[in-house]
């Protein structure tokens, strides 16, 4: 059986994310973050792993 992936260091990456857009926006909406937080708490190993490489690839894009 293959093990998920496992990634501790991008949930950084999202909060510098949401500090960017607090900066141009002045805020980062709470419903949009509870939304984000309950869906990967809900979420089983494979599918958080996923969310984490979309995460990295929507983080990386950002930077270019």
């Amino acid at each position: 059986m293959e093990k998920p992936k496992r990634s501790y260091y991008l949930p950084a990456k999202l909060v510098d994310a949401f500090d960017k857009d607090c900066a141009k926006s002045g805020m980062v909406k709470e419903k949009v973050v509870a939304a984000a937080m309950l869906s990967f708490l809900d979420s089983n190993p494979t599918q958080r792993a996923a969310m984490f490489e979309k995460l990295a690839q929507f983080v990386a894009r950002k930077k270019k």
